[in-house]
């Protein structure tokens, strides 16, 4: 039987939708019915802020400051977690975590940003804390990057590798592909993080465990940036219906979480359309999507098709920049 490690972001990737605006009252309804509900680790948000999308009134889950740790209720189950960027969060921004109730950092970079990694990774362990790696956009890694990222990684590993699908554009052999390149590589074990994009998050989360990765990420009513993510009480209704797997979530109490974000959290339901889409077939970031509608139109080019010249150009960031250059280039 496979019986993966069970991860909720709502409060962090969650905070995408919100702004991360969640009460004192919201993170502890969360954390307290998640930890009840046997879900096996918690991310409670960013430590420093998130890499790419940054706000002026974003909510104290997007900073986790240590009077926010602090106020968190104390779990008997679940293990608490922050993302840290080192783009944004130097290493000693963490030195207080050894004091709050968090024991694992996620640490999160773009394939192009690997190479500090290794100092790092070593600065989270000198503090006593357990250390992720969160490789992101891995849809524009090939299998020999990825190899090359994942062994550069292996002489000292991390406690968990994962892979995010961060434009929701693979497909379940993409990731079946990933993992099965991963185990071969790296001693850790594998995470992964899908999106909803194209409907295959579920679908994905299921051939990258069948493909021997341990760790999967969801939220509570899938709630993230655009499509969202795999929903955290679907997650574990699938973990539980199915024989071949086993979880020690209870569905029953997830679901008292999720009612509780749709009714009380989430500022609109989730939806998936056209823009979401369009962002996951493009293989792009979805904070791209109003800049190919709009600077699309003002040049009169086909937006399908300024997206699709986007995502295969790979951008680093998401800027206006990059949308203006392809449609001066199709206009030529």
């Amino acid at each position: 039987m496979i019986a993966p490690r069970l991860l909720d972001c709502t409060l962090r990737d969650g905070g995408n939708q919100n702004d991360w605006g969640f009460t004192e009252t919201d993170a502890h309804t969360i954390v307290s019915t998640l930890d009840r509900a046997g879900v096996d680790v918690i991310e409670v948000g960013y430590r420093g802020g998130s890499g790419s999308r940054t706000s002026p009134t974003a909510g104290i889950a997007a900073h986790c400051p240590p009077e926010y740790l602090a106020s968190l209720p104390e779990t008997s189950h679940a293990e608490l977690a922050v993302m840290a960027v080192p783009a944004v969060c130097p290493a000693r921004s963490l030195a207080d975590l050894p004091d709050s109730p968090v024991t694992l950092v996620r640490v999160a970079s773009y394939p192009w940003n690997t190479d500090a990694l290794p100092a790092y990774l070593d600065a989270v362990r000198a503090l006593g804390l357990r250390v992720s790696v969160n490789l992101m956009a891995v849809s524009y890694v090939d299998t020999d990057e990825l190899r090359r990222i994942a062994e550069s990684l292996a002489p000292a590993p991390p406690d968990v590798f994962y892979i995010a699908d961060s434009f929701g554009s693979l497909t379940p052999d993409g990731l079946r592909d990933r993992v099965e390149v991963l185990r071969g590589s790296i001693t850790a074990p594998i995470g992964v993080h899908t999106h909803d994009n194209l409907g295959l998050a579920a679908a994905n989360a299921i051939a990258a465990l069948d493909a021997g990765a341990g760790w999967l990420d969801a939220s509570l009513c899938g709630m993230a940036r655009g499509a969202g993510n795999l929903a955290t009480e679907r997650a574990a209704a699938f973990l539980t219906r199915w024989d071949r797997y086993r979880t020690g979530a209870d569905p029953a109490a997830v679901c008292e979480a999720s009612e509780y974000v749709a009714e009380r959290v989430l500022p609109r339901p989730m939806v998936v359309r056209r823009a979401e889409i369009a962002a996951g077939i493009n293989d792009h970031h979805y904070y791209f999507q109003e800049r190919v509608d709009k600077i699309s139109a003002a040049h009169g080019s086909d937006p399908w098709d300024v997206g699709r010249r986007l995502g295969k150009s790979r951008p680093h960031r998401v800027s206006d920049e990059a949308v203006e250059t392809i449609c001066e280039d199709m206009n030529r």
